[in-house]
């Protein structure tokens, strides 16, 4: 993970960046860490909050998911943030003001798109950008994943997968693993973007949190990683984007095929 200094409210903090530098903001919030020792905790902070500092970027040794968030213009201790078991939900952000896909306000549902499609906007025209989900009827229960991958030269490629009896969180996690596949399969070797609206996939593989569960399927995933220069983002779920809206129909279609018994 890379990371540089900035500051927040005052007090000096790591925020994570790209190999450049480039602040990783997701949903309109960094991953900020008070401390730059192992097992320091990991908060989320409104972008507009962070101020960048001198230094360069540094690989920091990793850190724990806090037991608070911190909300827009809060301190760590004033939010809940996501926890690393097995049951987190479809990857609700929690403390984004986004609320969740199912009830929304009016003005929640605008700046979640807003969010999203800006996030989108921003990405490198010449990278793979990746759409994952995952979904389960139950938690455990039958699962699938799906992904649409969309190459530079504008083409699109989508798999599915049933997954028989397993949690939300596996599905979230094997969907990027097909998105891997996919780019594999295609041979690309450029820059890749993962948007997700999982905030524990991102959190295990992205951010340092310590997973309970999933741990063999987390260090698979985290080693492919490692070999492609890539970033996981979060954005909201069901906000609009057609690749993100595909990717859960597909992960659906898992599901479907799961409940007929269905797994691969």
């Amino acid at each position: 993970m890379h990371w540089r200094p900035a500051r927040f409210k005052d007090k000096d903090v790591w925020i994570e960046t790209d190999a450049l530098g480039t602040p990783s903001v997701s949903g309109g919030r960094i991953a900020m860490r008070y401390s730059d020792k192992a097992g320091a905790k990991l908060y989320r902070a409104g972008a507009a909050n962070l101020v960048l500092g001198e230094g360069g970027v540094r690989d920091l040794p990793e850190g724990v998911s806090a037991d608070a968030s911190v909300s827009s213009g809060a301190s760590p201790g004033n939010g809940a943030s996501p926890g690393n078991g097995t049951g987190a939900g479809r990857g609700r952000a929690r403390g984004s003001g986004f609320g969740s896909a199912g009830t929304r306000s009016k003005a929640q549902a605008a700046a979640a798109q807003e969010s999203a499609r800006d996030l989108v906007a921003t990405l490198p025209a010449d990278a793979a950008l990746c759409f994952t989900d995952g979904a389960c009827k139950g938690n455990p229960g039958p699962a699938g994943s799906g992904c649409v991958v969309r190459l530079p030269d504008g083409t699109h490629h989508e798999a599915h997968r049933a997954l028989g009896q397993a949690t939300n969180n596996v599905g979230e996690l094997t969907a990027i693993g097909l998105a891997l596949d996919i780019l594999d399969q295609a041979g690309f070797q450029g820059e890749v973007h993962l948007l997700t609206d999982s905030q524990y996939s991102k959190g295990v593989l992205a951010q340092g949190w310590k997973a309970k569960d999933n741990q063999e399927l987390i260090a698979e995933l985290k080693a492919r990683l490692k070999r492609r220069k890539a970033t996981i983002h979060w954005i909201a779920g069901h906000v609009g984007i057609p690749e993100n809206e595909r990717a859960d129909v597909l992960a659906n279609r898992g599901v479907e095929e799961s409940r007929r018994g269905g797994s691969r």
